[in-house]
């Protein structure tokens, strides 16, 4: 009898390890570009740990948290939250934004957007639809704005590009010729920008930590305050981390959120800040998993749905 070969049985359990963290319930149909279409609501047999890890055959999250972490740019202890997030297809990267509109600028609540989104997890973004908003955004594969010229030269912010394909580029100090290049670049590959935001930094890029710069207002880069981080880890697999102390206000400054994440996530090849302070959100499904002082409404959310067949 002729032995097994090892290099089949290394493919053998590649396979059934896909199955593992997908197991084949059902089908998996990718969900319409519009912002309006909001995916399946998630399973109640899918909850393998309520508000901590869900799995379907089409997403997997699990959450997980560092309590009581000294940041050293804090005046005390803070909680960093992180939701790991695998997904079939990249059309379950999602975005919505407060009533449904990019012109409305009125805010809402987070909790109102997740009520009808159905999301698995679900974050901030920046605050694109604020009066006095510059920058370059795209919901959902519509272009909305494209006023990056108007940042002086040594403000000019980060831009985060996510395609088609579930994929993160990042225009760094961006301005709208470098963002056109970028993506002619991606269509000349036969992708398309789906989400454009603009806040920032990157703090991560192909796992090198970057330096901050771009301080303003608006991006209190250097300040321990309440912070949000969206990553993307490999290939339809994700990141997003929330940090702050809801008691007092504490925080961390984005460097040293970025080499939390190099700790934790070394071969992470982006992580890009997104709005803080009293903005910041991380769901777990219906679940509000961080509570940052001075909480306020918000204009837009970024998630990930389940693309599981009803």
């Amino acid at each position: 009898m002729r032995a097994v070969k090892p290099v089949f049985l290394v493919l053998m359990a590649l396979i059934l390890s896909l199955f593992v963290i997908f197991p084949v319930f059902g089908d998996v149909r990718p969900i319409p570009l519009d912002m309006t279409e909001h995916g399946t609501p998630p399973k109640a047999e899918g909850w393998i740990i309520p508000d901590m890890e869900y799995l379907d055959e089409s997403i997997h999250v699990v959450l997980e948290a560092q309590k009581n972490y000294r940041a050293e740019t804090s005046n005390g202890n803070i909680t960093i939250h992180w939701a790991v997030i695998e997904i079939k297809d990249p059309s379950q990267l999602r975005t919505c934004l407060s009533f449904d509109s990019f012109d409305e600028k009125k805010a809402a609540t987070a909790e109102e957007m997740v009520d009808y989104i159905h999301p698995v997890a679900a974050c901030n973004d920046d605050y694109a639809k604020i009066s006095n908003f510059k920058g370059y955004v795209v919901r959902q594969g519509v272009p909305c704005l494209n006023n990056l010229d108007e940042w002086p030269e040594e403000l000019k912010p980060d831009v985060l590009l996510v395609d088609d394909r579930g994929d993160f580029h990042v225009v760094r100090r961006a301005t709208s010729a470098d963002v056109q290049v970028c993506t002619a670049e991606l269509e000349g590959d036969e992708r398309k920008v789906v989400n454009a935001f603009t806040f920032g930094p990157a703090l991560i890029i192909d796992g090198e930590i970057q330096a901050i710069t771009g301080e303003t207002g608006e991006r209190q880069l250097s300040h321990a305050t309440a912070r949000t981080v969206i990553c993307q880890l490999d290939t339809l697999k994700y990141a997003v981390f929330a940090a702050n102390s809801p008691e007092k206000g504490y925080g961390i400054d984005c460097g040293e959120l970025a080499d939390f994440i190099a700790g934790i996530f070394p071969n992470c090849r982006i992580a890009y800040n997104l709005d803080g302070g009293g903005s910041s959100r991380l769901f777990i499904g219906q679940k509000r998993i961080n509570l940052a002082k001075g909480r306020r409404e918000i204009y837009g959310m970024i998630y990930f749905a389940s693309a599981a067949s009803e």
